[in-house]
């Protein structure tokens, strides 16, 4: 089957956008052939074919037209079904034409999906001859060698009579089918004379119909088999499952799976174990009491990037808290206008900040403060916008600066994921192909699934140093100190500024609500309180609220920042 024929079904099933409607009239029998015109008629048929020796059929078809056009056309088709997976494939050779006794003026011999349009100039009653050869005619079946060939076809209008002749040597019987593509309707009639000729004649040949005979040889026949067979395209047979196509596609995976893995195993993994022992407690000795002292001096955003190895909304979230305790900034909750009122914080910044500032807290601080020196947290969403992919570009970077990535963990992603889609787009261009010229369209699904694994895998190929690993080790120690530890063993007076200072940490490590219950904690009257330097809330309001408070902060100042989508790009 020719590829544009067997890319029709296969660009169906891939795309889904051809309609299923228009797909039946495009190859229905009649819409193949060329439109007949309404006047033209043909008012007498005959045919004489002759089988050579060496297996070929020469034919001469003689046409009586009417012609109501200029021209006339008709198709041979050459590929004709033998079987449920199978079509039969002729071969068409030496075509001509001649018109009234002469050369077929305007004679057009153009190849189609499955034979031969042939056009010539006709004008009112014209005898149109046809000579043409055809080869692969004979076959072995279970019932002999035969000799086939569908004579009269490719006409867009009746055929009242048609007379044929066929001398096939050492024919021993006959048979004829006539009506449209696929009628098993016996020929008008059909007969084997004495010296092997075949006489058939088919009253009324529908438009688009054929006749076919059929006859068969005797052992004397020297005439070789020559019939040639074309698989049938299939949506079964292009994703056939068998021990072959199942082996092979396992075995695909299998090279593509062990090759994701590999990759990760050389190029993915840490450069070191991270270290396990006793929690680090963030607790400094001083002489002015008990401080909290982060591990190796990491910040917040920096955790939250060498835990996951993402620069995301939270690492930003926590990064903001840490610079208000810090007092580079206040949050000021705000007083509701009504019970139910929506909650709105204020944000003031304090000062411009120095070289005690990492780049991307002072580009966090940048992008919260470009309209001013304060703004509601409920306005921030659009202007954040196009300025939070620098904080999050600097945060990335700074995690290299330290020391604890050799490469950006989101271009590392990038390349395994880049790596991934291609793969994986390799894998449908593969399966478009496998399935439309053999049986093994399961493989292409064998790569793609691959391409998939390649870009999983990817999401965790960002590789921590040996110091970062080491410094991802300290980090689970503060985890498991701020996840089972409290500030209620410190001295009163340093409770407050310790489980303040501990709170961007545990809004990084997911322990928000304990630590702003700490904070609470630290409350010792009824009396409403002014704040506690780095938040404040309005009227009546008090320290022991500040736990539902901070949570609802956190999820407002998040969504703003989710809003974002460039974050996230």
């Amino acid at each position: 089957m020719s590829p544009k024929r067997r890319l029709l079904p296969a660009a169906l099933l891939i795309c889904l956008t051809a309609p299923v409607a228009g797909l039946f009239v495009a190859l229905s029998p009649v819409s193949a052939q060329a439109a007949g015109r309404a006047d033209d008629r043909i008012t007498a048929y005959t045919a004489d074919a002759t089988l050579t020796k060496d297996g070929q059929l020469q034919v001469k078809e003689t046409v009586d037209l009417t012609a109501g056009g200029t021209t006339f056309s008709r198709t041979l088709t050459t590929r004709v079904r033998s079987d449920s997976e199978r079509d039969r494939t002729y071969d068409l050779k030496d075509v001509s034409a001649t018109v009234n006794g002469e050369p077929a003026q305007g004679f057009q011999n153009q190849s189609t999906d499955d034979g031969r349009k042939l056009t010539v100039n006709v004008s009112g009653q014209s005898k149109i001859v046809y000579s043409y050869t055809v080869d692969n005619v004979v076959a072995d079946s279970t019932e002999g060698r035969e000799v086939s060939w569908p004579i009269v076809q490719g006409f867009a209008v009746p055929v009242p009579t048609a007379n044929l002749s066929v001398s096939v040597p050492f024919a021993t019987w006959v048979t004829c089918f006539a009506g449209r593509t696929g009628s098993s309707m016996p020929c008008t009639s059909s007969q084997l004379g004495e010296s092997a000729d075949l006489q058939i004649q088919q009253n009324g040949v529908p438009a688009g119909g054929r006749v076919t005979f059929l006859t068969g040889l005797s052992d004397q026949a020297t005439v070789q088999a020559n019939a040639q067979y074309s698989t049938r395209w299939s949506l079964g047979r292009a994703f056939t499952v068998d021990s072959s196509t199942i082996g092979l596609a396992v075995i695909v995976f299998g090279i593509g799976l062990l090759g994701a893995v590999g990759l990760w195993f050389f190029r993915g993994r840490d450069a070191a174990k991270v270290g396990e022992g006793a929690p680090e407690r963030p607790v400094l000795d001083s002489a002015d009491g008990p401080q909290f002292a982060a591990p190796d001096g990491i910040r917040p955003g920096q955790v939250g990037t060498v835990v996951d190895e993402t620069a995301d909304v939270v690492d930003i979230t926590a990064t903001l808290l840490d610079l208000a305790v810090r007092n580079y900034l206040t949050i000021v909750e705000q007083p509701r206008e009504s019970h139910f009122g929506k909650l709105d914080w204020e944000l003031q910044r304090l000062h411009a900040g120095g070289p005690e500032l990492l780049p991307y807290e002072k580009a966090l601080l940048d992008a919260v403060f470009a309209d001013g020196d304060t703004v509601l947290v409920s306005a921030l969403g659009p202007s954040l916008r196009p300025r939070l992919n620098l904080v999050r570009e600097q945060l990335y970077a700074d995690v290299v600066t330290q020391g604890w990535f050799n490469n950006r963990p989101d271009a590392v992603r990038n390349r395994w994921t880049t790596a991934g889609v291609v793969l994986l787009g390799a894998g449908v261009v593969l399966t478009i192909v496998l399935a439309i010229v053999t049986k093994f369209g399961l493989v292409g699904f064998a790569v793609m699934a691959a391409g998939l694994v390649l870009a999983l895998v990817g999401q965790a190929a960002p590789a921590r140093t040996a110091r970062g690993a080491a410094v991802l080790g300290r980090v689970a120690g503060l985890q498991h100190y701020l996840a089972n530890e409290s500030s209620s063993t410190l001295p009163q007076s340093h409770r407050l500024e310790f489980a303040s200072r501990c709170l961007p940490y545990a809004a990084v490590l997911g322990l928000t609500e304990k630590w702003a219950l700490e904070i609470a904690a630290t409350d010792d009257d009824d009396d409403p309180d002014a704040g506690i330097g780095w938040y404040s809330g309005p009227e009546n309001w008090h320290l022991s609220d500040i736990g539902e408070s901070l949570s609802n902060f956190v999820t407002a100042f998040g969504g703003s920042l989710t809003t974002a989508r460039r974050l996230f790009g």
